[in-house]
């Protein structure tokens, strides 16, 4: 049904979805907090986060900060589990309907008196489960008035292109599109992949991931798109519904504990304190820790941007190689180069993920 002209929150509107196969691990919650702050997410959606009971830390540890709202799905033993998480100062809720393969929020966003529902979907694997879900999802919306956001990991493909080493079902693809037309939504074109998910070989790829909106979001936000992100700490990749210009900022000086272990922070210490000790040895204790410090900060910097450069080049060798996976121009060597550079990755990860610090 038409609606009257609205807008949310000054026509901006963040939806950040990802499906992060477990959110035990520190690294993947540091990621997706900092995925969050760099794109100012309004409203993230998580799949299978494997959380078997409620633990708000692990919660705020994703978002960032104590300011958020949140409805979740627990996981049914090691697998599954959904969790939605928002901006209360932007996203108001008003009730909440949970169930095993997806959550929904109703509410409302600054700026405006239309009603939305938020919903946040796991798909099963198993087809009549996939029916039955869409079934489901079609019936609440026919009985439900006001605006639907749909995004999460469908774990279903809209035609053959959509999949690629993989066995395509055409019968499940017909029901999912049946299902996607009889509720009059839109299936938003995904920016910057044809596939969103991967597996380590890349011999395997599919979109799985989207994001549906009804006709009527997209006729009061005609600039509304899906942006698909750098793929990070899931063989996902994350996906961003957003009707503005991505802005990563700056990135901020970062001091890592991990350096205690690397060679030459113990000689960049030492030589400092010798300095303001034997040069100046009218200088306070206090004056010269500041003297220290300036010195950490500057071997920091230089540190800082070997990693960074490193990151880079590892980041973009990725990008380069899975495009041509994406588009089956990659050679064996190239695979195995893949796999080699996630390692790295990994292993960077694993050594400057934790105890992070501004450096004042």
């Amino acid at each position: 049904m038409p609606f009257e002209n609205w807008s949310i929150d000054g026509g901006s509107m963040k939806v950040f979805s990802i499906n992060m196969r477990g959110t035990k691990k520190r690294k993947k919650r540091v990621w997706i907090k900092e995925l969050c702050n760099k794109n100012n997410i309004q409203f993230l959606g998580v799949q299978e986060s494997k959380m078997t009971r409620l633990e708000l830390f692990r919660i705020k540890s994703m978002w960032g900060n104590y300011e958020f709202d949140y409805a979740c799905s627990l996981s049914w033993g090691r697998s599954g589990g959904l969790i939605s998480v928002w901006d209360p100062s932007v996203f108001v809720k008003n009730q909440i309907w949970c169930d095993d393969w997806y959550v929904i929020v109703k509410g409302k966003w600054v700026n405006s008196d239309e009603i939305f529902y938020m919903i946040n979907i796991y798909g099963p694997q198993e087809p009549n489960a996939k029916s039955s879900l869409w079934n489901r999802i079609l019936e609440f919306v026919g009985n439900h008035e006001g605006h639907f956001v749909i995004f999460g990991d469908m774990y279903e493909v809209r035609d053959e292109s959509e999949r690629y080493g993989t066995i395509f079902s055409r019968l499940e693809a017909h029901t999912f599109n049946s299902f996607i037309d009889d509720a009059s939504l839109i299936d938003l074109p995904l920016g910057g992949r044809t596939y969103t998910w991967m597996n380590k070989a890349g011999t395997k790829m599919s979109k799985l991931d989207r994001l549906l909106v009804s006709t009527s979001v997209m006729d009061a936000l005609p600039d509304l798109k899906v942006t698909a992100l750098p793929r990070g700490w899931s063989d996902h990749i994350p996906l961003m519904l957003h009707n503005d210009k991505v802005d990563y900022g700056p990135v901020p000086f970062k001091f890592f504990h991990s350096w205690l272990q690397r060679d030459g922070f113990d000689e960049c210490i030492k030589a400092a304190y010798a300095e303001c000790s034997q040069g100046n040895l009218c200088l306070s204790f206090h004056e010269k820790l500041n003297f220290i410090k300036q010195k950490i900060k500057a071997w920091n910097h230089v540190v800082k941007n070997s990693e960074l450069s490193r990151k880079r080049e590892v980041l973009l060798r990725l990008t380069e190689i899975e495009d041509k996976i994406n588009k089956c121009e990659a050679s064996d060597i190239e695979k195995q180069e893949r796999l080699n550079l996630l390692k790295e990755q990994n292993c960077r990860g694993d050594g400057m993920r934790d105890a992070e610090a501004d450096v004042p």
